[in-house]
């Protein structure tokens, strides 16, 4: 599965491109406040909204073409709301800062 699937985020744009990457800059802008909360819960300060956080970047995920960025956020927000504290997801939340910072690489050679 691709980090960055351009056809996918196209086809999510309904074909047009200039759409497609305002969609993906959006993402790219949304980026650090969904870091900064994640580091938060990470360090121990468990800050309010993690769930709200994670559910609406999954939702610009699905207009971005980042497959795999949108399958952890699903995991993550479907583990929180059926009650797994957010200590137990460490690992997850882990590899969906790896995940972001992946996005955000490969997105700059698309949009530049």
């Amino acid at each position: 599965m691709a980090t960055l699937d351009w056809q996918l985020a196209l086809r999510q744009a309904a074909g047009k491109p200039d759409l497609a990457r305002d969609m993906l800059q959006m993402l790219i802008d949304f980026l650090p406040e969904v870091r900064n909360k994640i580091e938060e819960q990470l360090v121990g300060e468990n800050p309010n909204g993690l769930v709200d956080l994670v559910h609406k970047l999954h939702g610009s995920c699905g207009y971005s073409g980042v497959p795999r960025m949108k399958n952890l956020c699903q995991l993550i927000e479907q583990q929180l709301r059926s009650g797994v504290h957010e200590e137990e997801l460490e690992p997850e939340f882990l590899e969906l800062l790896d995940e972001m910072d992946n996005v955000a690489r490969e997105a700059k050679k698309i949009l530049g």
